[in-house]
């Protein structure tokens, strides 16, 4: 009952007065609004600029999640197969497509990723310097590896520190530097 409800729904938005439906015209309505707002806005340059790549991001994701679906959409158009051959067309196209609920989505999950491994890289950073300025007992400075003078030098310990400092100095390069 409740498929055939939604199916007779898709083909109202299908055939009422506008070709795409009444996505297209609640889209067409939003637009209309928008270029309103922003005729009545004062907008510098750059924040302009801005606005463009964010639509324009937005319009590339609509296509990309248009271009997942479609081979799902063909097969719904199909109208003479059997329910057996639906079943194994849809299982088919599953096995293919890998997608899921959040195909539309904004990848929050990154940035919050990328500040988790900002805020680590730093730490790291932190802990190295920390390692090397702040004085040690003598049994946790193992060898020293070089001497400036008879009661100082480079330890184990500071090379050790050096190499925390580059791990946190790597990982806050590639964390910025990665797409």
């Amino acid at each position: 009952m409740k498929i055939n409800r939604l199916l007779n729904d898709q083909d109202s938005d299908q055939n009422s007065s506008n070709p795409q439906g009444q996505g297209s015209a609640r889209l067409d309505k939003q637009v209309a609004e928008l270029i309103q707002t922003i005729e009545q806005s004062e907008i510098d340059e750059h924040v302009s600029r801005q606005y463009q790549k964010d639509i324009s991001d937005a319009f590339d994701r609509s296509a990309e999640t248009w271009k997942k679906l479609a081979p799902f959409r063909a097969l719904d158009q199909d109208n003479n197969l059997s329910r057996e051959e639906l079943l194994e067309g849809l299982e088919k196209l599953l096995a293919e497509n890998q997608f899921d609920s959040r195909i539309n989505s904004p990848k929050r999950s990154k940035i919050v990723q990328k500040g988790v491994m900002f805020v680590f890289a730093i730490l790291l950073i932190i802990v190295g310097f920390a390692m090397i300025i702040m004085p040690a007992p003598p049994s946790f400075e193992l060898f020293t590896v070089f001497y400036f003078n008879i009661n100082d030098g480079v330890t184990i310990m500071d090379l050790v520190s050096l190499l925390i400092i580059f791990g946190g100095v790597l990982m806050f390069v590639l964390n910025f530097n990665r797409k």
